[in-house]
């Protein structure tokens, strides 16, 4: 990883792997979508008491260095940029349970028993979640996602795949439609405790939430 000079304009374009794959077998990337993010801006530096004036007041946020791109979400494209209504006062945020912004999401799991959650997106003028929902699920071998609605999506080669603590490359992402508010999660049995973070996500507005899980060993020993 590495910073652009922000002197001249540049376009830094990297390749997931499933694009370098496609271009071996030459095939076309065929690309349908972008989005936009803005990750590595420091809003805080926004100063209204610049000398200059208000033409300045953005001087030392437009004066930082771009990261280089990277395909790895885990570092890049957090923050993914979205246009709301002109009279939203505030930007959405979700809630995992009834909790929400400042509230931990945590949950200790001590035995094999499904957990099911409540989700939902908090908007002005929105009562639910009008495009359906992400999970990423950074270790597949740990839980499992499921209940009404719920599929498996495929992140092969694209920007969620995650970097997993152990290097085992298990990441996956569950997806649902509209209209579904809870979500159903099973672990599997472990000989040792472990903990994962899930990662709920908003398909109309990008915001998210984490999930902490903490998978106690089980079955306990007699």
């Amino acid at each position: 990883m590495g910073y652009l000079d922000n002197s001249t304009i540049v376009v830094d374009a990297v390749l997931t792997k499933q694009g370098r794959k496609l271009l071996a077998l030459g095939q076309g990337l065929n690309i349908s979508y972008f989005t936009l993010s803005d990750t590595g801006v420091d809003y805080s530096l926004w100063n209204p008491d610049h000398p200059s004036g208000s033409a300045y007041y953005g001087e030392a946020i437009e004066n930082l260095p771009n990261l280089e791109a990277l395909p790895n979400s885990a570092y890049f494209m957090r923050n993914n940029l979205l246009t709301l209504p002109r009279d939203v006062k505030a930007m959405p945020y979700v809630t995992l349970n009834g909790n929400g912004i400042g509230q931990a999401a945590s949950f200790n799991w001590p035995n094999g028993s499904t957990v099911t959650l409540g989700v939902n997106i908090k908007l002005e003028n929105v009562a639910s979640e009008d495009q359906g929902w992400q999970v990423v699920v950074p270790d597949s071998s740990l839980v499992v996602v499921s209940g009404a609605g719920w599929s498996q999506a495929s992140i092969s080669g694209n920007v969620q795949q995650y970097l997993n603590d152990q290097e085992i490359a298990n990441a996956v992402v569950y997806e649902c439609g509209p209209g579904i508010s809870t979500v159903d999660i099973d672990r599997v049995n472990t000989t040792t405790t472990r903990t994962l973070i899930l990662t709920f996500i908003s398909k109309s507005t990008g915001a998210y939430k984490h999930f902490n899980l903490s998978l106690p060993k089980y079955p306990i020993d007699q």
